[in-house]
C-alpha cells in the first residue's frame, strides 16, 4: 500500500467533516470518513487536520479499524444486552431452579428431592410459585419471605433456607437471568433456637421395649435402641450382614425415601458396629421365626415403609410417652451411652460421624464431669 494520501476538509450546511483519500496497491482509490476518528479525539476540525496530517496512511488505517471494532462490540453487547432483557422476561423459576439444580453434580437424588422441597417452601412464604416469573422474586418478596421465616421457623432452618436462597439468586445474577439478585441479610438475633433433643432415658426405653405387641417392632426398638443406626441403614440391613460370631453389624448400604437401596450417607457412615448383648439376643429370636432364606431383616422387599414410626408413636401414646420421632432413638443411644461413661470415639464410630467434633457438637453435655485429680505424674517433677 502507497503511503500517499490526502485529507482534506468538507463542508457542509455549515458542518465540516475530515475525509481521507487514498490509493491501495491496486491502484484503486478509497475515500473514508474521519467524522467519527475526529469525535474520538475530542479535537476542534482544523487541530484533527493537523493531528491526521502528522501520522502515516498505516496509523490512520488501523485507528479507524479499531474505531470500527469497538463501534461492532458495542453492536454485539446491546444485541446481548436484548437477548438478555428477553430472557429476563420469560424464564420461570422452575426453569431457573432446574438449571440450578443441574449443577449439584454428584448429589443423590434424595438429596435433590430434599433440596427441592426447601425451595418448595421458600417459594411458598414469598407467596410464589415455580410456573410464576423469575423476575417476580423481588426486594418486597425477600422482605416478605425474611419476616414470615422468623415468625414459622427455628434458626437453624433459617440459616439453611438463607443459604440455598442467596445460592439460588447468585446463580441467576451470573446466568443473566436476573440483572441483580435481590437477594439481603437479615440479623437473626430474634430468631428461635431450636428446640432440645429430648432423648429417653433408659427406664423409658426398657418400658418401651418391654410394651411392644410384635415381636419384630421389639426387634426394630431394640436395635434402634442399642446401635444408634439411622432409620434407613437398619430398614436396608439383612441377615448376611449381622455376624453373630463376631459379634459385629456390618453398615454398607442404606434405604432412602424413594424405597431404594443407596449408599449409607457419606464415607464415615460405612462401618462396623458392635452387636450388643441385648441385640444380639432379639436377632436371634426373630431369625427364628422368620421363614428360611428371607434376605432383610425388617422388611419383605426393599420399599420405604412407615409402619414402624406409626407403631412406634402409637405405642407412645399407649404409655402416656412425650411424642418423639422414631430417630429419636440415635439420639438416645448417643445420650446413654456417653452418659455411662462409654468412650466418645467410640460412640462417634458407631454413630458414623465423621469426627469427633460433630459427637461433641450435639452430645457433649451428657459426657459426665469428672472428679478426680489430673495430671497426678507431674507431681514433684520440678
Amino acid at each position: 500500500m502507497k503511503n500517499t494520501f490526502t485529507i482534506y476538509k468538507r463542508e457542509y450546511k455549515g458542518l465540516a467533516t475530515l475525509y481521507i483519500s487514498y490509493y491501495d496497491q491496486k491502484n484503486k482509490r478509497f475515500r473514508v470518513s474521519l467524522n467519527k476518528a475526529t469525535e474520538c479525539l475530542k479535537m476542534p476540525i482544523d487541530e484533527a487536520l493537523e493531528y491526521f496530517q502528522s501520522k502515516s496512511l498505516k496509523e490512520i488505517l488501523a485507528f479507524i479499524k479499531r474505531l470500527e471494532a469497538m463501534k461492532n462490540a458495542d453492536k454485539r453487547i446491546k444485541n446481548a444486552e436484548k437477548r438478555t432483557l428477553k430472557i429476563q422476561s420469560k424464564i420461570t423459576i422452575l426453569e431457573a431452579l432446574k438449571r440450578f439444580l443441574a449443577l449439584k453434580i454428584g448429589l443423590k437424588q434424595t438429596s435433590l428431592n430434599s433440596l427441592e422441597n426447601v425451595f418448595n417452601s421458600i417459594f411458598r412464604v414469598m407467596g410464589l410459585k415455580e410456573s410464576d416469573k423469575l423476575k417476580k422474586i423481588t426486594k418486597e418478596k425477600i422482605a416478605i419471605y425474611h419476616q414470615d421465616t422468623l415468625k414459622h421457623y427455628k434458626k437453624n432452618t433459617i440459616h439453611n433456607l438463607n443459604a440455598n436462597l442467596k445460592s439460588f439468586l447468585a446463580f441467576c445474577e451470573g446466568e443473566r437471568f436476573l440483572e441483580k439478585s435481590p437477594y439481603f441479610s437479615i440479623t437473626l438475633k430474634n430468631a428461635q433456637e431450636a428446640t432440645a433433643i429430648e432423648p429417653f432415658n433408659l427406664e423409658e426405653v426398657k418400658t418401651l421395649i418391654e410394651n411392644t405387641q410384635s415381636l419384630r417392632l421389639k426387634a426394630f426398638l431394640t436395635v434402634a435402641f442399642f446401635t444408634g443406626l439411622r432409620t434407613g441403614e437398619q430398614l436396608a440391613l439383612t441377615w448376611g450382614d449381622i455376624d453373630f460370631t463376631e459379634k459385629k453389624i456390618v453398615i454398607n448400604k442404606s434405604l432412602n425415601e424413594l424405597g431404594s437401596i443407596t449408599t449409607p450417607k457419606n464415607k464415615p457412615s460405612v462401618r462396623e458396629v458392635d452387636l450388643l448383648e441385648p441385640v444380639a439376643k432379639i436377632l436371634k429370636e426373630l431369625q427364628a421365626s422368620e421363614p428360611e432364606g428371607k434376605k432383610f431383616v425388617f422388611i419383605s422387599m426393599p420399599k420405604r415403609i412407615t409402619m414402624f414410626q406409626i407403631a412406634f408413636r402409637k405405642l407412645l401414646k399407649t404409655l402416656n410417652l412425650k411424642d418423639r420421632k422414631l430417630y429419636t432413638t440415635r439420639h438416645t443411644f448417643a445420650s446413654l451411652m456417653l452418659s455411662q461413661g462409654e468412650e466418645p470415639m467410640w460412640v462417634s464410630k458407631t454413630l458414623g460421624h465423621k469426627d469427633l467434633n460433630t459427637t461433641y457438637k450435639t452430645y457433649s453435655h451428657y459426657i459426665p464431669k469428672q472428679e478426680k485429680e489430673r495430671a497426678k505424674f507431674l507431681k514433684g517433677i520440678l
